[in-house]
């Protein structure tokens, strides 16, 4: 009788465990999101999970008084082998993905971030930012050659800051990544400031530990806002889709939406896009343009306090759109493998090119924004003008 208890009560720690480890992983940052738009993610996770049910199902059975002592005795064994190895599985992905979070960063290369509350300058234009995204450090399909030859182009044009929409590894929870891209920073940006985003990419698998080592390390949430006088840069959390844009998060950037004068100009970034042309992915049938729901949730709320301008990466095109009183631009060229061909044309959309790597030159002025997509060598593809609302 003590054996069977004794049994019981190992049962209930794997199961717990082996839950424990499973809620961990579902809540871990981007996750889920990770999950909805690729199916195989969403399989392997519903298969632990029906794995914890399952083991949960034959732990309540086997509590079950059977009359016969043999039968009883069996389902108890069956039911702990079975949650051992459930749990065994679980905590090995435990300790693969959670393990390398302890590794010491030790890079020699220091960045100057972007900072807040600088004034502008008296001659215009009054602020000059080079904007891309997408870089995907460590894939084999990302094109090292125009993502450096983007950022020489960058240092060598004085441009006040730099900022990178996310995605700068393939594999977030690998630092060797972001060690290559600081050593690119610093080699090739001539002391821009810069400041990074979280994107999707970076956030694979625990991902977002690396990340702020390296991008963040003085910041509590992947969001925040830069002031430059009348001239306001508010960055967002947006991964996939909406679903990181919590009550938290929304409440905030209302707030600092309600916070900035109306007479101000309000340009938001965040990786995932919500209007935007592109295509459905044949093998998940995923669509990959038009975000239904960051418009919805996310540019619904931008655009009823009309914000000038929301800049994104994640698809790997540039674009300009515009819609209602708020314009919209993709400038995901840093170096990951470009789009094919956009199979969907959105109904906002003014100019698309999906045939070159570049950047976008963002001139402030005191009641206009002027947007410039270039190349990786700096020659203009399409300029337009961005009025303050």
């Amino acid at each position: 009788m003590k054996k069977i208890k004794n049994i019981q009560i190992v049962n209930i720690i794997l199961i717990l465990v082996s839950t424990l480890v499973l809620l961990w992983l579902t809540n871990l940052h981007g996750f889920t999101g990770l999950c909805r738009w690729n199916p195989q993610y969403n399989r392997i996770l519903l298969s632990l999970w029906a794995s914890d049910l399952i083991i949960i199902t034959l732990f309540l059975v086997s509590l079950i008084n059977f009359k016969n002592k043999k039968n009883k005795k069996l389902l108890k064994w069956i039911s702990l082998i079975t949650s051992s190895l459930v749990s065994l599985i679980t905590i090995a992905l435990f300790l693969v993905l959670i393990i390398p979070t302890f590794s010491k960063v030790e890079s020699n290369y220091n960045l100057k971030e972007i900072e807040s509350n600088n004034s502008l300058r008296e001659n215009e234009p009054l602020l000059k930012l080079a904007i891309s995204s997408d870089p995907h450090w460590g894939s084999e399909n990302s094109n090292q050659d125009a993502r450096t030859q983007i950022l020489k182009t960058i240092g060598d044009s004085n441009y006040d800051g730099f900022l990178c929409l996310g995605d700068v590894s393939e594999i977030g929870s690998t630092y060797s990544s972001y060690d290559l891209a600081l050593k690119e920073f610093e080699n090739n940006l001539n002391g821009t400031p810069i400041h990074v985003l979280l994107g999707n990419h970076d956030a694979l698998i625990n991902g977002t530990v690396f990340f702020k080592k390296y991008f963040q390390k003085n910041q509590e949430n992947f969001y925040s806002r830069i002031d430059y006088d009348n001239f306001h840069i508010i960055t967002l959390d947006l991964l996939w889709d909406a679903k990181e844009f919590n009550k938290k998060q929304e409440t905030w950037l209302i707030s600092q939406l309600e916070e900035i004068p109306q007479e101000d100009m309000i340009i938001v970034l965040s990786h995932c896009f919500g209007y935007c042309s592109g295509y459905k992915d044949p093998e998940t049938g995923k669509e990959w343009y038009d975000n239904k729901d960051v418009i919805e949730n996310v540019d619904s709320i931008l655009e009823k306090y009309n914000v000038e301008l929301v800049l994104s990466g994640h698809n790997h095109l540039m674009e300009f759109l515009k819609h209602s009183n708020t314009s919209y631009s993709i400038i995901g060229t840093m170096g990951g493998l470009l789009d094919r061909a956009s199979e969907y044309i959105s109904p906002q959309s003014v100019w698309l090119d999906n045939t070159h790597f570049g950047y976008l030159d963002l001139q402030v002025y005191k009641d206009s924004l002027k947007l410039t997509y270039k190349d990786q060598n700096g020659i203009d593809l399409y300029s337009t003008v961005v009025k303050n609302n």
